[in-house]
């Protein structure tokens, strides 16, 4: 297999927010199990961005459908807590959890599109600290299948 092409990124100038555990309400037909708000208006704000700014466009679809998937590398800049003076380190090793800011961006990315990021089979991502602009930097590469040269 290869990776080919420059493929597809974008810089979205939003503070990156880690998905939250879901919260639950007991109601007479069941249990409902939603997200706190502020999280379901982050995964809007990115959708809205992305398809404002024409961000979905042909090189995204194209990265997205290759035979193989695809691999993401996202850096995460999350803005440093107010009481912070400087950043001393450039990596961030408190919370959040890289994991669950990757889920965020991908369930905000990739909201009402009829691809999934069920497509996306690997990925690289760290989280730095910022002072300020706080920011998700995403680049996806589709993987192709390498034939048989003879």
């Amino acid at each position: 297999m290869t990776v080919k092409s420059d493929g597809w990124s974008a810089v979205i100038p939003i503070a990156p927010i880690a998905t939250p555990r879901p919260q639950f309400r007991y109601t007479p037909k069941g249990v409902v199990t939603y997200y706190p708000e502020f999280y379901v208006h982050y995964l809007e704000e990115v959708s809205a961005y992305v398809h404002n700014h024409g961000l979905l466009n042909d090189t995204f679809f194209s990265e997205m459908s290759k035979e193989l998937g695809a691999i993401a590398t996202i850096d995460f800049f999350v803005q440093a807590p107010k009481s912070q003076k400087n950043i001393n380190k450039i990596t961030r090793t408190t919370a959040p959890d890289v994991d669950n800011l990757l889920k965020g961006i991908l369930d905000g990315l990739f909201k009402g599109l009829k691809i999934r990021d069920s497509r996306i089979v690997g990925a690289f991502a760290m989280k730095y600290s910022t002072m300020d602009n706080a920011r998700t930097e995403i680049s996806i590469k589709g993987i192709n299948k390498v034939k048989n040269q003879k």
